[in-house]
């Protein structure tokens, strides 16, 4: 989502009305040009606001300045628009004194969950793969960052907080979220997706491209030239793990269901993996780390990594050939 608001498609669909900006630990407020001139250059293809925890140590001063500027844009747009992945499970970081606290303010947080077994197998991937942690220990650390309900519950004891609403992720999130503003937009291609198993075990075996959980970067690179099938991402969730995790899980989310709209929560409870194991102990169980990797699967990546050389070469050369003609 943050890689269509972070592009000029997100203004024009509507129509000028909202505006998204990004919020730096500077105190800088990045919009319009500049900011799609950083998504567009950025590995990750997007720009978001800095985390919590740098906004909150903002000085007086800073505080100041970006109230004053977010005032002024709202009286341009009906709606100004922040996002961060990393605000969502850490309410804590955003102060009750932080710049959103300001009465001219009518602040509203949106939140979009899943069911949080598909979660913690994607966020082991994304984070917990590249700590030294084992897998299981990881995850008990974890799991408690998926009690969405207790986040929302969190959020919205926020002083500065007028409204929260909680949305499953289901189908297309950027359709779903310009619906909720009032707008409609075509099918968006899919972007961030986890990559495939090889190219995650690669990785593992060679920590220097992936030093930690942060260095993400590679991840956006290999997966917007490597053309590889995805093969779905390793599943290390074996039975026991799945049994104890969803019950952990339970009661948090019956209070969830209880939070959705009628629509929402009515999906949420004939989606089964909010509640049941059958719909995970179909997947194949991977290991959390292998020795060896698998010669096929090697061969496949050796080919599409070969090919994406070539392609990006021809374009190098056609960009450098269009410079010196010019």
């Amino acid at each position: 989502m943050q890689v269509f608001l972070s592009s000029p498609a997100f203004e024009k669909a509507t129509n000028g009305r909202c505006a998204y900006l990004a919020l730096h630990a500077d105190g800088k407020l990045w919009r319009g040009d500049p900011l799609i001139e950083h998504a567009a250059s950025s590995p990750r293809g997007y720009c978001s606001s800095h985390l919590g925890d740098a906004i909150s140590a903002f000085t007086p001063n800073q505080k100041q300045q970006v109230r004053r500027l977010l005032n002024d844009l709202s009286r341009k747009y009906d709606t100004l628009i922040l996002s961060c992945e990393g605000w969502g499970q850490n309410p804590q970081r955003l102060t009750d004194d932080c710049i959103f606290a300001d009465d001219a303010f009518h602040v509203e947080v949106l939140a979009y969950v899943r069911p949080q077994l598909e979660w913690i197998n994607s966020a082991w991937w994304q984070w917990g793969a590249w700590t030294a942690l084992p897998a299981g220990q990881w995850i008990n650390r974890q799991r408690r960052m998926a009690q969405w309900d207790a986040l929302a519950r969190q959020w919205a004891a926020k002083p500065w907080v007028k409204k929260i609403d909680v949305r499953l992720i289901d189908g297309d999130v950027v359709q779903d979220f310009m619906h909720y503003l009032g707008f409609q937009v075509p099918a968006q291609p899919r972007v961030n997706q986890s990559l495939p198993g090889i190219l995650l075990r690669v990785l593992q075996h060679n920590r220097q491209l992936r030093a930690g959980p942060h260095d993400s970067a590679i991840d956006f690179v290999l997966a917007r030239h490597l053309q590889l099938d995805a093969g779905g991402t390793p599943w290390i969730l074996g039975p026991r793990k799945v049994e104890e995790l969803l019950a952990f899980f339970r009661h948090e989310n019956e209070q969830l269901a209880n939070r959705l709209s009628s629509e929402q929560r009515e999906t949420m409870l004939d989606d089964p993996r909010w509640w049941q194991a059958e719909p995970y102990l179909l997947r194949p169980v991977a290991k959390p780390v292998v020795e060896r990797l698998d010669v096929a699967q090697l061969e496949q990546l050796t080919v599409a990594t070969l090919e994406a050389i070539n392609r990006l070469d021809a374009e190098l050369r056609a960009c450098r050939s269009g410079a010196s003609s010019s």
